[in-house]
């Protein structure tokens, strides 16, 4: 065990929460006159749209009165607008969209009482389900702000909606199929003759069971006259979930106009129209160059004991294979092995591979602790080179993650829980139907709520571009320019230029989880590069293939970097209109991670290198779990030891995990390349959708010295609570103009408010007393805010004066974010470093620890 280990904070004391700025803009809104003259036409075309839904509404659902999904588009927010829709009978919330809209000369951004042109507008739509009499009384409501009348207490919210509607309308046919990716999978099956698919239909999701089986009935009956049928059904109260699986004729999508004759698809049930089956990996083609025999590698680690912490939801491995035998427990209560044969069993062999032993270059430690592994993906029957895995058609991912994490924690049917110490799950899949698009997915809700209900960290990759890169190099001159340094900037700027692209997968979007980039770098050796071009020459930079974020309301994602393997790229000689076309180069020879595979031959003792975020996932799964056995070691025989694990040990995990990262000199080269003079957001929005908190250093998290001192404490807060920590300050460092710097990273899981846009519940953050006198560096101090990880990084060299009692004050503060926390308690850790350059002679360690000792006898 490392002899300056991490030390524990005492107990915080209980304090009143701090105040915070507000940071709303402000906005124009139209006067009240001319506010009734835009939105009345409106009114009239949505009664004339409702009249003409009338009959078809009604034969389709006969005996039940007609709802209509309605949309009230506004620009702002309205805090808590739900409430006031439960005072209008029969008008039943749906949900509440953000978006950005187009400022115009109603709707305007306002600074210093000037106009602000081409600003988006930070907006919302707010959905609801209305009957007939509801619309009696919206009608009613509109026509008292018409007429400039006084609302009645409850109702004063609906006056504010409508000086703030910007439109409203009824939810329609191309509100099903927006950025969906149906419509893109549509195209691609029809291409090849297909004619019969599988799809995704998501329902509004009603309160009432009863609303909940007319909805479900009225659809599968439209189905059935569509010459379908429903394959499964998924209801999930907890994340306000309810979904069809259908198959149709392909042709039930040939007409998508409002004016359609297919009442499926107009149905006013049906929130979206998804497609199925998008999950999934790839694996680069044999090209004779792709396999290694095992021959200097042996898997002979200490014999693998204890209960699994770690998760893998991923293909089925090849679990005799040299490298993974008796390292793996296999639950495979769907019987997913009989779908692959022993040469496709790839993404999950290598999974498995990068977290038990990491980078086979680097000859790292093997863990000790076996891991649990669910399949979740089968062979992908469209792929004839059998290189690709996927989650099924035939089955709706967010209830086959959901049945696999409660058989985990709670087992299913009379089985017992399957893996119950599971701390750590992996998920390095996403749905490349399903790029992070201001709107929270199914499945990253799922991982929310999980993340709360079992105490368990998702770990999810951003997700790999596999596109081209272009760049602004005409093709013939390519080669002559290729290793200078413009090129690299050049493909920075080409990333930055095609961000709507390559945005993260869901459901990295997770606030609670920890979603994960790749870097460049790995531990191969390059023997041969071929033609093969190495774009990025930087080791310290976001990989090419690297999706990138930002997150739910602008928080940082990806969270962390990990090495995600050097991927190379080859030129393409047709090039792109005359410039230089980059496609990626899917070889399995370094660079790379250096992994075990299936053998084509079914041989057992096969490697390869790969490189992607799946990678980089994995192998921050792998560092979790040594953080995990750092913990167990450092709480042995600690008083209460064992239950601050149980509670706890997860949230130091994550803590831990992001504790170690910074931007290093990345900052400066991104700074270089897309920086603009007083761009105020490029530490708050743009670098952060690259970097996120940064690369993560091992050396910190695991190894002290005399010069550094690393604290962790834990705790539970309430809304409108403050809490602090004190550490006590090293005497040494006391007014010596020294350089030194201070890291504090504090997590925790919300939970989460379906019926807010704000989802979070909770917002957790920490401010200092500013004793040391250090200044933040890196990741701007709003965007850290925003989700569920504060982590920031101060530097200073002031000569800061202070006495052997002093200490550094850290007050963790909670506030209700989305409503609905009343009294919950949030359990959240805090991790704090403390450290100046080695070799200087200040030992902080020992002073911190010995005051800390002190401080706890007393």
């Amino acid at each position: 065990m490392n002899d300056r280990p991490i030390l524990i904070l005492p107990k915080p004391t209980s304090v009143d929460r701090s105040t915070r700025k507000s940071m709303i803009g402000k906005i124009n809104y139209p006067k009240h006159d001319e506010q009734v003259k835009r939105i009345l036409p409106k009114f009239k075309r949505l009664e004339n749209a409702i009249d003409n839904r009338k009959g078809t509404i009604s034969e389709s659902v006969v005996g039940i009165d007609p709802e209509y999904a309605l949309v009230f588009e506004t620009v702002g927010t309205i805090e808590n607008f739900v409430n006031a829709v439960k005072k209008v009978e029969g008008l039943e919330w749906l949900t509440e969209i953000e978006e950005y809209i187009d400022s115009d000369d109603n709707f305007y951004a306002v600074k210093d009482g000037e106009k602000v042109d081409d600003k988006k507008l930070n907006g919302r739509l707010f959905l609801m389900m209305s009957d007939q009499q509801a619309m009696r009384e919206l009608q009613s409501l509109w026509n008292k702000y018409q007429n400039n009348e006084n609302f009645e207490h409850g109702y004063g919210r609906w006056k504010l909606l409508f000086s703030q509607l910007k439109d409203l309308r009824l939810w329609d046919v191309q509100d099903r199929f927006y950025n969906t990716g149906l419509l893109e999978v549509l195209e691609e099956k029809i291409s090849i003759g297909q004619e019969i698919i599988k799809f995704e239909i998501e329902l509004w999701f009603r309160n009432e069971k009863g609303k909940r089986y007319e909805a479900s009935n009225s659809v599968k009956k439209l189905v059935t006259a569509a010459q379908g049928k429903v394959i499964n059904e998924s209801i999930i109260e907890d994340i306000s979930y309810h979904a069809l699986l259908v198959e149709t004729p392909i042709t039930l999508f040939d007409d998508l106009k409002d004016e359609s004759s297919i009442m499926l698809i107009k149905s006013e049930s049906i929130m979206y129209f998804r497609p199925v089956g998008q999950s999934m990996v790839d694996f680069p083609e044999d090209d004779n160059e792709v396999e290694e025999s095992l021959i200097e590698y042996q898997n002979s680690a200490e014999k693998v004991s204890s209960e699994p912490v770690i998760a893998l939801l991923d293909g089925f491995p090849l679990q005799n294979h040299e490298l993974l035998k008796d390292r793996l427990i296999i639950d495979d209560p769907d019987n997913y092995e009989t779908a692959y044969q022993a040469k496709e069993r790839i993404h999950g062999t290598t999974m498995a591979s990068l977290i038990i032993h990491g980078e086979l270059d680097r000859n790292d430690d093997t863990l000790l602790r076996p891991i649990y592994v669910r399949p979740i993906m089968k062979p992908n029957p469209m792929d004839f080179n059998g290189n690709s895995e996927h989650i099924p058609e035939d089955i709706l991912p967010v209830d086959l993650i959901h049945r696999a994490v409660k058989r985990i924690f709670e087992g299913e049917g009379e089985e017992s829980a399957v893996a119950p110490n599971i701390k750590i799950i992996n998920l390095s899949i996403g749905d490349q139907s399903r790029p992070f698009d201001l709107q929270m997915s199914p499945m990253a809700k799922l991982l929310d709520f999980l993340s709360i209900k079992y105490n368990v960290l998702f770990i999810v990759s951003a997700g790999n571009y596999p596109g081209s890169i272009k760049l602004d190099v005409e093709r013939d001159h390519f080669q002559n320019v290729k290793d200078e340094p413009f090129i690299e900037h050049q493909v920075i700027k080409y990333i930055a230029n095609n961000i709507m692209d390559r945005r993260i997968l869901s459901p990295s979007e997770s606030i609670n989880s920890l979603c994960i980039g790749g870097s460049h770098t790995d531990a191969s050796t390059v023997a041969v590069m071929g033609r093969r071009v190495d774009l990025i020459k930087q080791p310290q930079l976001m990989s090419p293939f690297s999706r990138v974020g930002l997150g739910y309301r602008n928080s940082i994602k990806p969270d962390l970097l990990f090495s995600g393997g050097r991927q190379l790229y080859l030129e393409n000689i047709m090039g792109d209109n005359g410039q230089a076309l980059l496609d990626v180069a899917k070889a399995t020879v370094s660079p790379g991670h250096r992994v075990a595979i299936p053998g084509s031959q079914g041989k057992l003792t096969e490697v390869a290198y790969t490189r992607g975020t799946s990678n980089a996932a994995a192998l921050a799964t792998r560092m979790s779990a040594k953080i995990f056995e750092m913990l167990v070691d450092l709480l042995n025989g600690f008083e209460s030891g064992e239950e601050i694990i149980k509670d706890y040990g997860v949230l130091m995990i994550k803590a831990l995990l992001v504790h170690g990262a910074s931007w290093n000199q990345a900052f400066s080269f991104y700074k270089e390349v897309l920086g603009r003079p007083g761009d105020s957001t490029f530490k708050d929005k743009q670098v952060p959708r690259f970097l996120g908190y940064g690369f993560v250093d091992e050396n910190k998290i695991f190894n002290g010295s005399d010069q550094k001192v690393t604290l962790i404490g834990y705790s539970k807060i309430r809304k409108e609570e403050g809490q602090v920590f004190e550490v006590p300050l090293p005497p040494s460092l006391s007014s010596k103009k020294i350089k030194r710097r201070l890291t504090v990273t504090l997590t925790w899981f919300t939970p989460q408010n379906f019926n807010n846009q704000k989802y979070r519940k909770a917002q957790l953050w920490f401010a200092t007393n500013g004793v040391l006198e250090v200044n933040r560096k890196e990741v701007h101090g709003r965007a850290v805010q925003r989700g569920t990880v504060q982590h920031e990084i101060f530097e200073g060299d002031s000569a800061a004066a202070f006495i052997d009692d002093d200490t550094l004050n850290i007050k963790v503060n909670c506030r209700e974010d989305a409503g609905g926390l009343k009294k919950q308690e949030i359990p959240y850790t805090i991790a704090i470093t403390l450290e100046v350059a080695d070799g200087l002679g200040i030992p902080i360690y020992n002073e911190v620890r010995d005051r800390l000792r002190t401080r706890v006898k007393a």
